[in-house]
């Protein structure tokens, strides 16, 4: 094919087989998508599903002969060294073909026939079938962390709720200790509104506008940008999510009011959801809580019944808390190894308070749920974690602009904010001279 002197043969290559060459004097190349067809009684069309690429499949028929053109020496040392490359045992299954018109393709042989008769003297014909091959892969087993820990959660909300009703049903209802259990429910409620609003003030969501509103106007909520939003919107949904978590707490208080011990459980677990719900990102989310569980402590009261009563309501509240605490964790997004290790720091020390607090009141249900719960919190951030980069200690022979860091350090400007965020400069024209910055 090469030996004709036209622009479309001189652009021909010559065929080789791992490096075994021969000519070509015709190929077939068959290729399409994969597809599985599902065929129904009574119908008369035909569902079509597509499952991808079809593998290419290469025909090539050619010959082997004495002296040619394309260099291959004696015939009968040519068919030899030809079908030892056919039969070679390679550890991948794949040798080099080279195609007259394709080129370099790596390719599997799938068949070869070697041909030869008298009347045609010094030459073999031979025919090919391959196979386009791709990289090695196999099968590999990844656990779904992030819906592992939201189980976790489901599990750790019905645990709570069941401790606490064994616990409290075991008080006399007296006035008394139901006026106790819902002046405890309202201080939580309290707690509950107050960090909302603060979540939930234009100085917490601007930053998710479209634009650069400054490093001091929403710390956490810089990386959440919704360019759709407007004012008035914020406004909106702010002032939706506030009134979220006032009507749950209605229902808490008057869950606490009748003794209602399972729907207070119900209630609490719909406060803090409505909590975590109503901050702009899940690392606003993640600081509420933690505010909120910390701030919600048992209180001394006149008597051991009234001090027991407070005691078993505020576990149940923290509990409730904390879990939700756990669960913001699956939609946040570290920004690097350590990022990751400091907020599984933060969050286990948390749920391990919770875990203590359960073990000294012999919850036992309460104590395995908040373990697993803890369990896959840990395993998800790690996971996660592990495929970003970790910190590092930066020394600079002199005070630079981030911007100038950033293209020192990544070679990419972008990546101004972030470091900016990172460093936290008391101006950005003007960052320390040693700092921790991400290794990439």
């Amino acid at each position: 094919m090469g030996s004709i002197d036209r622009p479309y043969f001189r652009s021909l290559q010559t065929a080789s087989w791992r490096g075994v060459p021969f000519a070509v004097t015709g190929a077939t190349l068959k290729t399409g998508r994969r597809v599985a067809l599902h065929e129904y009684p009574f119908r008369d069309e035909v569902w079509v599903e597509d499952l991808g690429r079809a593998g290419r499949r290469i025909a090539l028929t050619g010959f082997l002969l004495q002296d040619a053109a394309y260099g291959g020496g004696d015939v009968i040392a040519q068919r030899t060294a030809l079908i030892a490359a056919c039969e070679a045992q390679e550890d991948t299954g794949t040798g080099e073909l080279v195609h007259p018109s394709l080129g370099r393709i790596t390719a599997a042989l799938l068949d070869f026939e070697c041909e030869e008769r008298s009347e045609r003297g010094r030459s073999f014909e031979v025919r090919f079938t391959f196979i386009e091959a791709g990289n090695e892969e196999f099968p590999s087993l990844d656990i779904a962390t992030q819906a592992q820990t939201g189980l976790s959660v489901v599990a750790a909300y019905a645990a709570i709720a069941q401790d606490f009703a064994n616990r409290v049903s075991a008080l006399l209802q007296t006035p008394p200790i139901v006026g106790e259990i819902q002046r405890t429910a309202q201080a939580f409620v309290d707690n509950a509104q107050s960090i909302t609003q603060r979540a939930t003030s234009l100085v917490s969501m601007v930053a998710t506008l479209k634009g650069n509103y400054g490093r001091f106007v929403g710390e956490f909520t810089a990386v959440v940008k919704n360019p759709a939003t407007t004012i008035e919107q914020l406004i909106g949904a702010g002032a939706k999510a506030r009134e979220a978590v006032t009507q749950s707490g209605k229902v808490l208080i008057a869950a606490a009011s009748v003794a209602d011990f399972a729907g207070m459980s119900k209630a609490a677990q719909t406060l803090v959801t409505a909590v975590q719900k109503a901050n702009p990102d899940p690392n606003q989310a993640i600081q509420s809580l933690a505010a909120l569980q910390s701030e919600t402590v048992p209180q001394e009261r006149a008597n051991v019944p009234l001090t027991v009563a407070n005691a078993d309501v505020t576990a149940m509240l923290r509990r409730s808390t904390v879990t939700a605490l756990a669960d913001s964790t699956s939609a946040y997004a570290p920004t690097s190894y350590d990022d990751a290790e400091a907020l599984r720091s933060t969050v286990c020390d948390a749920l391990d308070a919770e875990i203590v607090s359960a073990a000294d009141t012999k919850d036992d249900g309460t104590f395995e749920a908040l373990t697993t719960l803890e369990t896959a919190v840990v395993l998800d951030l790690t996971t996660r974690g592990e495929s970003l980069a970790t910190m590092r200690n930066v020394v600079m022979g002199a005070s630079l602009p981030v911007i100038v860091l950033a293209q020192r350090l990544y070679q990419d400007v972008s990546r101004y904010d972030a470091l900016v965020q990172q460093i936290d400069p008391i101006n950005p024209a003007f960052a320390p001279v040693a700092f921790r910055a991400p290794l990439a």
